[in-house]
């Protein structure tokens, strides 16, 4: 899953260094998209992409859009159609950009949605397939759309992706000695020394997290997360932990995604952290 968006991505056969969603030429730091805008799915350097003698690489696109029950509203079997005979070259696919676009009409505003991309070799099996939820926007609201979003270095098992905000470190464990919720394993995550914000402000912004299972299925939770926040009132560093409820004691010990997702009051500062246990 990558932080930031919620997007869901399976990397079978064909992977990439990293990936984005751009609008206008930024981006993208949630799932709330326009209508009729052009979006754009980057993929950096991907792989497993078959060539032929002359290194020119052959990749389609499929793009379904879905409603939230699941209705296939629109199906293009390949965007990439018109280099289906000539491919791409070494250097058009080192920065690989798939558009698409939602007519007005075909979704409502304020109403939700799925994407589905899947990028495809071929000449063989391999594929990448991206599943994004998103919300769609109403006409003139803001869009949150940035230049600055980082990729922090994290344990082993977690992506950490920010905006705007500097954190130092993250550590993670699972947590069964919560006295307030006996009944409930958390998970624990220590971000410490986060520059660029204060005390003030991270009591002031919004915390949010998802539990999913090992194919993405969401699992609803009912306990609150626990957080605790200490450091300096204006300026310095802040430490933050943060404990996430996201399964019973004795329900099984591993194969859950957890997500956590704290943003400012103006929307502008983000970290977003994926953890997989």
């Amino acid at each position: 899953m990558l932080p930031l968006t919620g997007l869901q991505y399976y990397e079978e056969g064909i992977s990439t260094k990293s990936m984005a969603v751009i609008i206008n030429g930024q981006q993208l730091y949630g799932n709330r998209i326009p209508l009729s805008q052009d979006i754009e799915f980057s993929f950096q350097q991907p792989s497993g992409i078959s060539a032929d003698k002359k290194k020119n690489y052959f990749i389609g696109a499929e793009y379904v859009l879905l409603s939230a029950k699941g209705d296939v509203l629109l199906t293009k079997p390949n965007l990439l159609a018109l280099n289906e005979t000539k491919g791409f070259t070494a250097k058009d696919i080192k920065s690989f950009t798939v558009k698409l676009n939602i007519a007005e009409g075909l979704v409502q505003p304020n109403s939700k949605a799925i994407i589905r991309l899947r990028l495809f070799d071929l000449k063989g099996k391999n594929q990448l397939r991206l599943e994004y939820p998103v919300s769609i926007s109403y006409p003139r609201e803001t869009i949150w759309l940035t230049k600055s979003v980082q990729t922090l270095k994290s344990p082993p098992g977690s992506v950490f992706m920010v905006n705007d905000i500097q954190p130092k470190n993250l550590a993670f464990f699972v947590d069964t000695a919560v006295k307030s919720d006996p009944k409930m394993a958390y998970m624990n995550l220590d971000i410490s020394k986060i520059g660029g914000t204060d005390v003030i402000s991270m009591l002031q912004g919004k915390d949010y997290f998802w539990v999913y299972d090992s194919t993405y299925k969401e699992i609803k939770i009912k306990e609150i997360l626990l957080k605790k926040v200490g450091g300096a009132m204006e300026g310095g560093n802040v430490n933050c932990t943060v404990k996430i409820p996201f399964r019973p004691k004795t329900g099984k010990p591993k194969g859950y995604i957890i997500r956590y997702r704290w943003e400012s009051a103006d929307k502008k500062q983000v970290m977003d952290i994926v953890v997989t246990n």
